[in-house]
């Protein structure tokens, strides 16, 4: 492991880190607007209930989870990848919320995430990890790829911004 990959701590996010997720996802849908099936403007408008819930369950880590990359030093975080069980009955997981902060891009943080969202579903029983990402996109495609995902060939509109294409990808757990 480098000095640079040893400087971020792969984790769950804590019970204690309402504020942090918040600020930190508005700040990723304001960066990457077209990555997300959110936008900025709903996010904001949310109520406090909506984010002591959503992370109140992620910390948990029962259905979902939201892994976090902190800096060693200051437990400032540097990106987020969430997953979640798309029906507690099924063994299928979504990934979602991938998201790196530009400072911190090129250091390995999206793919030591996706590694701690993989061993989050195994441990749930989850078989099959699926995930959305725009066609365009080309360095999500590479991370994926190199994660192991395929392309499912299923194509959506991306709900925050219907002029975008989104492609399915899926991986066996």
């Amino acid at each position: 492991m480098s000095q640079a990959e040893s400087e971020a701590v792969i984790r769950w996010v804590r019970p204690d880190e309402i504020d942090v997720y918040r600020e930190f996802r508005l700040r990723a849908l304001a960066d990457s607007p077209d990555a997300f099936s959110d936008s900025y403007a709903l996010a904001i408008a949310r109520p406090p209930e909506f984010w002591n819930e959503r992370v109140a369950a992620m910390s948990a880590g029962l259905v979902s989870v939201l892994v976090v990359a902190a800096d060693a030093a200051s437990d400032a975080w540097l990106g987020m990848t969430g997953c979640y069980l798309e029906d507690p009955a099924t063994d299928r997981a979504l990934v979602v919320s991938v998201w790196v902060a530009p400072e911190a891009r090129r250091r390995r943080i999206a793919q030591r995430m996706q590694e701690a969202v993989f061993a989050w579903a195994r441990s749930r029983g989850v078989r099959t990890l699926r995930l959305w990402f725009v066609e365009t996109n080309d360095r999500a495609r590479a991370l994926y790829l190199g994660a192991g995902y395929t392309l499912s060939g299923t194509i959506r509109p991306l709900p925050s911004n219907p002029a975008l294409r989104e492609l399915e990808m899926v991986r066996d757990v």
